[in-house]
């Protein structure tokens, strides 16, 4: 394979061996364009720059994959965390349901009768006897 040689030649090698997109390779075109350089003239003094400036594109470009392949996982995670902590909710809504059930079942065998529409003071309670034990007195036999 033939060495590239001029400066447009080592800046497609380059291109293709690292997967660059094409609005970088237009953009280091564009500089040498601007700095007067032309793409034509001899790569060997600008090689080392070049390599380095393609080299930082793929490390950018493989960071920015990894770090949106991450995003994509954590909302993964955050949507399973939603959704297990919507379940949670349900049964414990669910249990409150039936534990409130259980009170007011208990509630109604009691001895306490709620007046409907009656305030918190409107409970009837049994009936409760007049007879007071009967205590001995001081001169009756103890």
């Amino acid at each position: 394979m033939r060495e590239p040689k001029t400066l447009a030649e080592q800046i497609n090698c380059l291109a293709q061996l690292t997967g660059a997109p094409d609005s970088f390779v237009i953009q280091v075109r564009e500089l040498f364009s601007r700095k007067g350089i032309l793409l034509d003239a001899h790569a060997g003094p600008y090689l080392q720059a070049l390599e380095e400036a393609f080299k930082r594109e793929e490390s950018i470009r493989c960071t920015t994959q990894r770090a949106r392949e991450n995003i994509r996982r954590l909302q993964n995670s955050f949507n399973k965390i939603g959704e297990a902590y919507v379940k949670q909710l349900a049964e414990l809504k669910k249990m409150r349901g039936a534990v409130s059930g259980h009170a007011k079942a208990k509630t109604q065998h009691s001895s306490e009768v709620k007046i409907p529409g009656g305030s918190h003071r409107s409970l009837v309670t049994p009936p409760q006897s007049d007879k007071m034990p009967m205590v001995p007195g001081p001169k009756d036999k103890q």
